[in-house]
């Protein structure tokens, strides 16, 4: 998602209002729970290339180089 498309769907909510994040991909579920809460610590800028593990997962190669991207990164923690 980019910055902008970000942007425009949160503009529609009270700015006052608390943002938390919720996941129901199954590598990241807990023991009897449906999904996984988490709780924004920063927002900040990186350059990275974007890649693959060899078994396929995303992955970022961090630092400047000939195929990196400048990324907005969204820090985050299940504690809260």
């Amino acid at each position: 998602m980019k910055i902008k498309e970000l942007k425009e769907k949160l503009d529609r909510f009270d700015p006052e209002m608390e943002v938390v994040l919720s996941c129901e991909d199954e590598h990241v579920q807990q023991a009897g729970k449906f999904f996984v809460l988490f709780d924004i610590q920063s927002v900040d800028m990186t350059e990275a290339e974007r890649t693959r593990l060899d078994d396929g997962k995303p992955y970022l190669k961090l630092g400047r180089s000939d195929h990196s991207i400048k990324l907005a990164v969204v820090d985050i923690t299940t504690d809260f």
